[in-house]
């Protein structure tokens, strides 16, 4: 019945009408639900709408940036990598792109264009038309930025978009057209990781947002239409082509003339591409130190105002001592030097069937996060043996090139691969004022992010000079001779210290034994200066762990970090005196450039405390010159070419686990290190695997470049504190002799004020002859002295006479 009169009623109806009502009864429907929803916008049903007060305190999440002494830009912390800069430190450029591609209306509407509305409806919609821009406005798209779309039950899209509109409204309000602008383009993604046109433009072209070109331009705001697709390094065809479009609709809008237009669009993509991640550019691992320093200091940390701060958001300057180029010139020494040690662990154990440290490789791979990460997730030792076992596409740093490589390779064959990879340590710091300039904590922080600065090894012959100053400031002489023969220690269970040479014969002067590194020598004369007593001077000198009264402690059986060796011999370059920490950060400001702290360095806190006897660093510091000059480190003025006064100490551990060369100027302490994770991976040949091979040539190379830059090479040459003329005479004896010389008793010379270095003197004009015994040639050496004695009487007191007898007064000359 009611189908019957629904029929009739239809055909009642003109099809106009039919049609009519067909329409606009959904069209009405639709109306009224999008108006409800906007009422319902408007009251919050969907959540609140921000009022003025929190509009107007938006700030954006800024990255924490960490900047060399000089102002280079080192990383960042961060959530957003975002820096914010002022409208009018943006290239114009950038705007006009914007308002040509984003929102052309901008200066015209209120935050929503209806007009945009109509065209994305029509052209985009039904004739797809791509290039006339989307339908919101930049006011839009910023409320879309900083409030990000909710997930809804039903008409998810068009209550976020009724939000969004709602949202741009009050934004218009708050906001003058120029500040939407520059809030819009400090927010907006550009994709990578960088947020607002400062990073990007960084990124991208490796400039300032206000150094920007028209065509430049172009292309960062070309990405904000779809920030993958138009990548400019994955996509570079497809980003041109979207760059010619912006250009287009700015010659369009008049911002470009038609053939400016046509000749920046026949121009290639030129990218200066400048990666940026925690893991990439300059110090990465003392960055890495940093950023847990820093969080625990801003978790107590309260500015003047009680404030406190955010390290990753709230956009902080952070200033290190880190010298750039110094900086750069460490770690490019360090990546030319590890390949080729690399290749030679390779081929010092070529040819042999398995290397000592295979027996130990398992226990490495059940402590590796390869396999805990599996466990985690439940797999049984057999299923993790399984897997380890399938090969699997990955990417690996190659110890042997020195590159990073995609490779296939099985799991266990790159726990293999890591397990004997050498790793390095470099270190630079001014011994006066504890100021680091230079960190590098290993070969690659993506790969291998252990820092070495920090890692404790067994520090080998590098304590030798501790041992002889110690024997110094006990009172022996330097040129009192000790033998080189092999001893047996029966107080200390018959501890049997060898030369790795196997030579036992002669004796040595300090000097000698030092630039040798005899290891007999250098434990004979800590246990006749007394173990109790180096082992102080030791810990004094900032080295702790380890640390025994026992023989082996002088052949550096105990352990300690780059950082520490650096302290301890920053007392032999600054006369005696020693920091108690090292400065690497300097200050920390606002993003707005207001000092929030300025942390002292040590010298500034008086803590360089005096650890030994200024003659006593003298002392030792020439001892240590020696070594450069013609013991274990020579290498440093012949193969490396460097000149004035240099000083230092190589130290090979057992097995050639270790390599360190620790060495300095009068203004620069340099330490280097190099071995694997584990010492059980080491060279099998002293050849390939002592300091002299493996740390020195770092160190080497990497003050080679100091002293070739104009800027730095201030951190070489010098002179170091002089000694005086009797000190002198003192050390001047040969570093060897066959057997045990004629002892002199220097301070009856001094008592008689003879210089030592006449008794010297004597000695070389007339050596003891054959079968002549010590007493004999006393003898004869004590009459020679006393005739020089009695003929420089006569020469007296015959100038004197002529004095008296010419001048008529005694003494004048």
């Amino acid at each position: 019945m009611q189908r019957d009169r629904l029929t009739r009623w239809i055909a009642a109806r003109p099809r106009w009408q039919l049609i009519g009502m067909a329409i606009g009864v959904p069209v009405f429907s639709l109306v009224l639900l999008v108006a409800t929803m906007w009422v319902g916008t408007r009251l919050g049903w969907y959540g609140p709408l921000p009022e003025q007060e929190e509009l107007l305190a938006i700030e954006n999440d800024q990255a924490a940036q960490i900047y060399a002494a000089d102002g280079t830009l080192l990383g960042k912390y961060y959530v957003e990598n975002r820096s914010s800069v002022p409208l009018d430190s943006i290239s114009p450029y950038v705007v006009q792109a914007l308002i040509s591609t984003e929102d052309s209306r901008f200066f015209e509407h209120q935050g929503i264009d209806l007009r945009a509305l109509g065209r994305v409806l029509w052209r985009s919609i039904l004739q797809r038309d791509r290039s006339g821009g989307g339908g919101s406005t930049i006011s839009q798209q910023l409320a879309k930025n900083l409030y990000p779309r909710r997930s809804y039950s039903q008409f998810s899209l068009v209550k976020n978009k009724l939000r969004e509109m709602a949202i741009a409204g009050r934004l218009e309000a708050a906001y003058s057209k120029q500040e939407l602008l520059q809030l819009y383009l400090n927010t907006v993604p550009f994709g990578e990781n960088a947020y607002g046109i400062q990073v990007a433009a960084q990124r991208f072209f490796s400039i300032d947002a206000a150094r920007l070109g028209a065509e430049q331009a172009a292309v960062l705001v070309g990405l904000l239409k779809a920030n993958t697709s138009y990548n400019p390094r994955l996509h570079p065809e497809a980003s041109r082509e979207r760059r010619n479009t912006v250009l287009s609709l700015m010659a369009r809008k008049n911002f470009l003339t038609t053939a400016e237009k046509d000749s920046l669009s026949d121009v290639d993509l030129e990218l200066v591409y400048q990666p940026e991640s925690a893991d990439q550019g300059l110090a990465t691992y003392l960055r890495a130190r940093m950023e847990v320093e820093l969080e625990a200091f801003f978790s107590d940390f309260r500015g003047s105002d009680g404030r406190s701060f955010d390290l990753y958001r709230d956009g902080l300057r952070i200033y290190t001592t880190i010298d750039a180029n110094m900086q750069a010139m460490a770690e490019a020494a360090v990546a030319e030097e590890m390949p080729g040690l690399q290749q030679g662990l390779a081929r010092d154990w070529s040819g042999r069937q398995q290397a000592p440290w295979e027996e130990r490789f398992a226990d490495y791979v059940l402590n590796s996060q390869a396999y805990t990460s599996r466990q985690v997730r439940g797999l049984t030792a057999e299923q993790i043996e399984a897997d380890l076992r399938k090969s699997k596409s990955m990417t690996l740093y190659d110890g042997l090139s020195g590159a990073v490589v995609d490779t296939t390779m099985r799991p266990i064959d790159s726990l293999r691969h890591y397990y004997v990879l050498l790793h390095a340590g470099l270190l630079a710091s001014e011994p006066g004022t504890g100021i680091v300039r230079a960190w590098v904590g290993g070969i690659d922080h993506r790969f291998a992010p252990y820092d070495q600065v920090a890692s404790r090894r067994q520090i080998g012959s590098t304590i030798k000079p501790l041992v002889y100053a110690t024997a110094l400031e006990r009172g022996m002489l330097p040129c009192e001779y000790t033998p080189a023969e092999r001893f047996t220690y029966a107080d200390y269970n018959n501890y049997d210290p060898r030369n790795p040479d196997g030579q036992y014969e002669g004796v040595y002067s300090m000097k000698g034994g030092l630039a040798k590194s005899i290891n007999t020598v250098a434990v004979n004369i800590a246990v006749r200066t007394g173990l109790d007593t180096v082992q102080e001077l030791v810990n004094r000198l900032g080295i702790s762990q380890g640390v025994s009264p026992i023989p082996s402690l002088a052949l550096g059986t105990a352990e300690a970090n780059l950082m520490e060796m650096n302290q301890a011999y920053s007392a032999f370059a600054s006369g005696g005196r020693r920091p108690d920490r090292l400065h690497y950060l300097d200050r920390i400001e606002t993003a707005n450039g207001d000092t929030l702290v300025i942390f002292p360095t040590p010298q500034e806190e008086f803590a360089f405390e005096r650890v030994l006897d200024e003659q006593t660093a003298k002392l030792t510091t020439f001892l240590m010159a020696h070594v450069v000059n013609s013991g274990t480190a020579a290498r440093l003025r012949s193969r490396y070419g460097l000149g004035g006064a240099l000083a230092g100490k190589t130290g090979t551990t057992q097995n050639q686990s270790d390599g360190w060369f620790v060495g300095f100027t009068p203004r620069l302490v340099v330490s280097s290190w190099v071995g694997a994770s584990y010492p059980a991976v080491h060279f099998r040949t002293l050849g390939r695997g002592s300091a002299t091979a493996t740390a020195l040539p770092i160190w080497g190379n990497f003050m080679r470049r100091v002293a070739r830059d104009r800027e730095l090479r201030r951190y070489t040459g010098g002179r170091f504190a002089e000694l005086d003329e009797m000190t002198v005479a003192l050390l001047q004896c040969p570093d060897y002799l066959e057997e045990l010389p004629i002892e002199i008793d220097f301070a009856d010379l001094q008592a008689r004020e003879i210089s030592p270095q006449v008794f010297i003197d004597i000695m070389e004009r007339k050596p003891q002859r054959r079968n002549e015994t010590d007493d004999h040639y006393m003898r004869r050496l004590e009459r020679e002295l006393r005739r020089i004695e009695r003929q420089e009487d006569r020469e007296k007191k015959r100038r004197e006479f002529w004095s008296e007898t010419l001048f008529g007064k005694k003494g004048d000359n």
